[in-house]
């Protein structure tokens, strides 16, 4: 699918299972679809390198974001140890039911205020510098390069905020440092889902504002 075509056909896809469903892909062609995405996401542009104290272990990249990959088999693990948290996980729960692949995209602040001594959400708000700014647009760039690349290739997908997802008691189970803020969980759904769902809801601003004159003007010196 040619670039404008996956912008122009990208369609926010809420896909909502009342139970596990069984992934239709293989556990290696999930696999290379999760490398696939990846490899979207580390062609976004970032102006302003991580700071060293993100740089840990295997993670020791100088991007401005982390990505965490649960297959369809661990999503539906994810959910079953979601479902005993207060308070309930909503549903976050039934599109971990549904997906496929999810992608959990972090972004790394380089300074935080002084956050309290107990948490059950990351450090917000975080200092409002040029270099978080970047830092944001750069994740958010990357996640729109994983939905973009998933349209291509015909798989249903939504930019989940991250719901429970950014919570303490989520967080120690998927072991996501806390220091890390979440800007989307992106869920990579069969490609079929739309047809087999018990639910799907679109995204309700998808045609609110475009209208170029209501968004844009020429600039004339």
């Amino acid at each position: 699918m040619h670039t404008t075509d996956a912008i122009n056909t990208r369609r926010t896809a809420k896909v909502l299972a009342e139970g596990p469903w069984t992934p239709s892909l293989t556990q290696d062609e999930q696999e290379k679809l999760s490398e696939h995405l990846l490899n979207l996401a580390a062609k976004a542009p970032y102006h302003y390198k991580s700071a060293e104290r993100y740089k840990i272990g295997m993670q020791s990249s100088s991007l401005p974001f982390r990505c965490y990959t649960l297959d369809g088999a661990t999503c539906n693990a994810l959910a079953s140890k979601l479902e005993a948290l207060d308070p309930p996980p909503g549903k976050i729960l039934n599109m971990l039911w549904a997906a496929e692949l999810l992608i959990i995209t972090t972004w790394l602040p380089d300074i935080f205020g002084t956050p309290p001594e107990q948490r059950i959400m990351e450090p917000l708000p975080f200092v409002g510098n040029l270099r978080n700014m970047e830092h944001i647009a750069a994740t958010s760039a990357a996640i729109q390069n994983m939905l973009l690349g998933a349209t291509a290739e015909e798989y249903p997908n939504y930019w989940s905020s991250g719901g429970v997802l950014r919570q303490d008691a989520a967080r120690k189970i998927l072991q996501i440092s806390m220091e890390e803020i979440m800007l989307g969980a992106v869920f990579i759904f069969p490609k079929d889902a739309l047809e087999k769902a018990s639910q799907t809801m679109p995204g309700k601003l998808r045609e609110e504002g475009k209208a170029l004159p209501n968004f844009s003007k020429k600039v004339t010196l």
